[in-house]
């Protein structure tokens, strides 16, 4: 049975289909997806999967686009706070949970004790405004590798709490969070940075 993100991302894919335009843009996201094109730290931030992404099946890149368009058209922000450590499997919880201990003081990271069919991994919760960036929603410009890259402007996140998800997580779950919580903090395998990633127009959670 698939679970309730999975489903929002079935349904986005159907809609994604309909439209010429939208299904093209999913059509290039599978190629740069399979091509690696997408740089690691950014991709991993929306989903990471013990596959390579290369094998997401249709409604994860679905999910990973629609997170990927937020970010670059401002409906989305990011603050990236470093941990300075990479987190382990999940059976290490308890290391992990102090490895979080080494965020700025302002945060406090919890894990859950038994993450398996959890919501989340835990929750990550903050006591003061969080500066961050987001899109200005400009038409974004080229690079000379010809990827595109959106106009940065600051915002402010306001004290709250989002889920926090550790290592592999599907993006849709990662879109999931965006739209019913307000927000996520994305700690993936491999990083030693913790990924806020903010709905800037719901204006999160409390």
């Amino acid at each position: 049975m698939r679970t309730l993100h999975e489903r929002m991302a079935g349904s986005l894919l159907d809609q994604m289909l309909y439209s010429p335009s939208a299904a093209q843009a999913l059509a290039q996201t599978r190629q740069d997806l399979r091509g690696d094109r997408i740089p690691a730290a950014y991709r991993d931030r929306i989903g990471q999967t013990l596959r390579r992404a290369a094998y997401w099946p249709p409604v994860q890149a679905a999910a990973f686009l629609r997170v990927h368009t937020g970010l670059m058209s401002g409906e989305f922000a990011v603050s990236l706070l470093e941990v300075g450590e990479i987190p382990l499997a999940d059976a290490a919880r308890e290391t992990n949970a102090e490895r979080l201990k080494r965020l700025h003081p302002a945060f406090s990271a919890r894990l859950n004790a038994d993450q398996a069919g959890a919501d989340a991994d835990g929750e990550l919760c903050w006591t003061q405004p969080i500066r961050a960036q987001r899109s200005t929603g400009s038409a974004p410009t080229q690079t000379d590798d010809g990827r595109s890259r959106a106009e940065i402007g600051p915002c402010e996140i306001p004290p709250g709490c989002v889920p926090l998800e550790v290592g592999a997580t599907l993006p849709s779950r990662t879109l999931l969070h965006l739209i019913k919580h307000g927000g996520v903090a994305r700690w993936p395998y491999e990083s030693t940075v913790v990924a806020l990633l903010w709905n800037a127009q719901s204006g999160g959670a409390a």
